[in-house]
């Protein structure tokens, strides 16, 4: 009897003994089990884990199927030796320039979303529509009138003055009775240069249903600090993603340089005003809301008050653009993790290379919110000192006080690091 007490103690000790093994083996097996999915965790979505491995060998392999398709349109643009007419998988038409050919791209070959052409350097532009088919401005007044005369030319502004509606005012807060599209001494052409350039442009939207614009504002391969004279610059503007702005211009330098641009059989030039009310107009038409462009452009331009991921390119801080950073590198109070802080103050404000960031596409067009301001050939007539008209705000400022078609004045001899161009081609 005490033997068999004896023996169910050992048992129940035994019994103990093991179901403490059983629970420190429990114990230590899920140790294990969370360090080895710590381990998985990091090693699948860390830094350098095999998902974000993954995701940047998706990206690059797509960037260098884009960079051989542009390679493609680019030889394909040196055969053009005329005009082409092209039509696009939705039945869209447009005139493809001499010496330019479709972009192969995926998304850039369709006039919905933004038709975009290049020529053999890889200059980019894209079609901005302006029907003429009875959805676009009121042309009835215009078949009244004979061809080429005066009356005729002033027919077509007025359409299309009326069809932009608001935008020819400028922002929501601004009056078109300071800017108009006529010559003033200053502007880069003689008064009948002008008159003549101004009726080629409204002819050929016209007749054509549109016309091209810089894909990229006007860019340069070296970074200008300072204002030189054309006479002293080589370098003919460039339509390309990863330029740096082609600053510190006076306005007639400007179109100067606009004027030496590969333009085929077409005329290149700056914008004038009604043209870039015509692009305000085009976006709406294509989904931006109206408050986007005409109001607050903060959540689609570079503005110092504005905040947005990086994806490519360089960038400098606002009073020391002569050092630039890749997008990758951090800049207290400007750039963390590639995404551009908002800010309070516009010597945090940073400028970018062009076409740095997808936020700021529209259309297939880069930056024309934010970045630098771009001079057109419009007339500022407030104040006599201040006769050049530019459009958009840039990086100094904030998008609630230049949205997209806000409009700016400047003297004629103003070089800033904040203003540049665009081409327009017709």
């Amino acid at each position: 009897m005490i033997k068999n007490i004896r023996n169910m103690g050992k048992q129940k000790k035994e019994k103990n003994h093991s179901k403490g093994i059983t629970l420190i083996a429990l114990v230590i097996t899920i140790i294990v089990l969370l360090i080895l999915a710590g381990v998985t965790i990091a090693t699948l979505t860390g830094d350098n884990g095999i998902l974000n491995q993954a995701t940047k060998a998706k990206e690059e392999t797509q960037k260098a199927s884009e960079d051989e398709l542009r390679k493609l349109t680019m030889l394909e643009a040196e055969t053009n030796l005329e005009n082409q007419s092209y039509t696009d998988k939705n039945e869209d038409t447009a005139t493809i320039p001499a010496g330019f050919a479709v972009s192969q791209v995926e998304g850039e070959n369709t006039i919905a979303d933004g038709l975009v052409i290049i020529d053999s350097q890889g200059n980019e532009y894209v079609w901005i529509e302006v029907p003429n088919d009875g959805s676009g401005p009121n042309y009835a007044g215009v078949e009244n009138e004979i061809e080429d005369s005066l009356e005729y030319y002033q027919a077509i502004y007025d359409a299309m003055s009326d069809y932009v509606g608001d935008y020819a005012n400028g922002s929501a807060i601004q009056t078109r009775s300071y800017w108009t599209d006529e010559w003033y001494d200053g502007c880069g052409l003689e008064p009948d240069e002008y008159t003549e350039l101004l009726h080629t442009m409204l002819e050929s939207v016209y007749k054509n249903g549109g016309f091209w614009i810089g894909r990229y504002e006007a860019g340069i391969e070296i970074n200008r600090t300072i204002h030189t004279t054309i006479d002293n610059i080589s370098a003919t503007p460039t339509s390309k993603e990863g330029q740096y702005p082609y600053n510190n211009v006076y306005c007639s330098e400007a179109q100067e340089l606009a004027s030496r641009v590969n333009s085929g059989n077409c005329t290149s030039s700056l914008m004038f005003g009604v043209q870039w009310d015509l692009v305000m107009k085009y976006l709406e038409k294509k989904g931006t809301n109206v408050l986007d462009l005409n109001s607050n452009s903060t959540s689609w331009g570079n503005y110092y008050n504005a905040t947005f991921t990086l994806n490519k390119g360089k960038y400098a801080k606002y009073g020391a653009i002569d050092r630039w950073y890749n997008y990758t590198e951090d800049l207290e109070n400007c750039v963390s993790g590639s995404v551009k802080q908002s800010v309070s103050l516009n010597s945090n404000g940073i400028l970018l290379t062009t076409g740095a960031s997808e936020t700021t596409n529209k259309q297939n067009i880069y930056d024309l919110a934010g970045n630098v301001s771009e001079y057109t050939l419009e007339h500022a007539t407030s104040n006599p000192i201040y006769p050049c008209a530019g459009r958009s705000g840039c990086y100094s400022v904030t998008g609630l006080d230049r949205p997209a078609s806000y409009r700016g004045y400047s003297t004629t001899t103003a070089s800033y690091t904040d203003l540049g161009f665009r081409v327009t081609l017709f």
